[in-house]
C-alpha cells in the first residue's frame, strides 16, 4: 500500500499536525485570580464565568491594563458596587436635548 514506510510515517505525521492545529484554539482569559487591591484607577470590569482553562473572575480594566481579581473579595464586591452607582447616575442624569420647531407655509 504505501511506497515505503519512511514516506507512510511522513504521511501521517502531516496529518496529525494538520488535525491538532486546526483544533488550536486562543484562550484569552483570566486563569488565575489576584486577592490584592488594585491601585491603579478603575474604569471598569466584567465578571468571567468559569469555563476552564479559565476561572471565575471580576476582570478589571483599568489604566494599565486588565487585573483578574478574586471575585469573593470585599474590596472587589464593594469596588462593583461603586462602579454601578457611577454608571446608575450617569444614566440618570438629564441629558441635554435640543428642540426643534418645523414651520409650515400655505400657499
Amino acid at each position: 500500500m504505501c511506497i515505503s514506510r519512511l514516506t507512510c510515517l511522513a504521511f501521517l505525521a502531516g496529518v496529525i499536525m494538520v488535525a491538532s492545529a486546526s483544533d488550536t484554539k486562543i484562550i484569552k482569559c483570566c486563569t488565575k485570580v489576584s486577592v490584592q487591591s488594585i491601585t491603579a484607577p478603575i474604569t471598569g470590569y466584567r465578571i468571567q464565568r468559569k469555563n476552564l482553562p479559565c476561572v471565575r473572575a471580576v476582570i478589571f480594566e483599568t489604566a494599565e491594563g486588565e487585573v483578574c481579581s478574586h471575585w469573593k473579595e470585599d474590596w472587589v464586591f464593594e469596588k462593583i458596587k461603586e462602579l454601578e452607582q457611577i454608571r446608575r447616575a450617569k444614566m440618570v442624569s438629564p441629558a441635554t436635548t435640543t428642540t426643534s420647531t418645523m414651520r409650515t407655509t400655505t400657499a
